[in-house]
């Protein structure tokens, strides 16, 4: 893994403004956004960490003031109700030159969030702000079927993958995928494993089609082959630098393996083939701080894996304590590892504000 790290963040160091736009939402607890604001804070790092639900922003001169109800150490944010008023927290400064923008979820869609979260940071970007990530990358991480095709364009392995086009089109999307059951059902919008569903023959794939078009009748669903593993990866990306990787084993007799499913994540060492396809499936969405998700191929060194998706707002719980056990050298010099601050430090050089989609290493 050293050698997919070769790289300094010391020179050009400049500390910055973190402004962290996030949502608390019952089925998708804030829990990275505090521990972001944590880090930052001991670096140095003047940060803030605003609710989108609420927030606004005044024009300050060439500056922006960004109102938001205040968000406690849990993620919890208090909004106001028919009886109870909420106050606002004392704005916060910000300017382009001096402050980078982390969108955790921005509301494409409006299963995920208000669209108008969407307009907020398009405005933001308007005006020079570097978000990460940008609009374009959450527009195509927030939908599988979106990611899928820039897999395609991109000729990133996937696993053979197709959309349902209707409520009756179950038998025509098995065909297409040869008839070959149990298959992968997946709603295009959804995450920590929340609609993803096993499928084991065409009557069942029927009825699940069926039910979720009744329920929303614009529902988006991709049938996907079942490639067997006993485990799949989640690659850390910041940059373009691969800051870390862990394996997440399938939980018990369940075919999913994600942390928040309850899976137990452990430190995993790339091969050469799956850091550079990993880089380039980065790359593909335009992602700046990334997890890429993929299941390993039968011959790690001379194979492609299977990606799965990225995730343009990773949770970096999980991979957060696996590394701070690792052995692997910490990128700040002093301090145990903590690949949240890592993330913060290559951003103090203001090069890495400018993506760059290249994939060398």
């Amino acid at each position: 893994m050293e050698k997919f790290k070769s790289y300094t963040t010391e020179a050009k160091e400049e500390k910055y403004k973190l402004l962290i736009l996030s949502h608390d939402d019952p089925f998708d607890p804030n829990e990275t956004g505090p521990m972001v604001r944590k880090k930052a804070s001991e670096l140095g790092i003047e940060v803030y960490l605003a609710e989108f639900s609420g927030m606004y922003m005044e024009d300050k001169g060439k500056d922006q003031l960004v109102y938001s109800f205040p968000v406690d150490d849990d993620g919890k944010v208090e909004l106001p109700g028919m009886k109870d008023d909420a106050k606002y927290d004392k704005p916060f400064r910000i300017n382009p030159e001096n402050t980078l923008v982390m969108a955790r979820g921005i509301g494409s869609t409006v299963k995920t969030g208000n669209l108008s979260w969407r307009v907020a940071c398009l405005n933001l970007e308007k005006q020079g702000y570097t978000l990460i990530n940008s609009v374009i990358c959450h527009d195509i991480c927030n939908d599988k079927w979106y990611n899928q095709i820039v897999f395609q364009q991109n000729d990133i392995r996937t696993p053979n993958t197709v959309l349902v086009r209707h409520s009756e089109g179950a038998e025509d999307a098995a065909k297409r995928l040869g008839n070959k059951f149990p298959m992968i059902l997946k709603t295009a919008v959804g995450s920590r494993g929340v609609g993803v569903i096993w499928v084991e023959s065409l009557k069942s794939l029927h009825s699940t089609i069926q039910l979720l078009h009744r329920e929303d009748e614009f529902v988006d669903i991709i049938l996907q082959e079942y490639v067997k593993t006993d485990y799949d990866v989640r690659v850390i990306i910041a940059a373009g630098k691969i800051l870390g990787a862990i394996k997440r084993p399938v939980i018990g007799d369940d075919f999913r393996s994600n942390v928040s499913q309850g899976s137990e994540p452990e430190s995993h060492n790339l091969t050469e083939r799956e850091a550079q396809e990993s880089l380039r499936a980065a790359a593909s969405v335009e992602g700046q701080v990334v997890g890429v998700d993929f299941i390993p191929a039968k011959n790690r060194d001379k194979e492609s894996p299977y990606f799965i998706e990225v995730n343009s707002t990773p949770g970096l719980m999980g991979i957060e304590a696996v590394l701070s056990k690792s052995t692997a050298k910490p990128l700040i010099k002093g301090q145990d590892r903590s690949i949240t601050k890592e993330i913060l430090k290559i951003y103090m050089n203001r090069d890495n504000w400018t993506l760059d989609n290249s994939t060398g290493t």
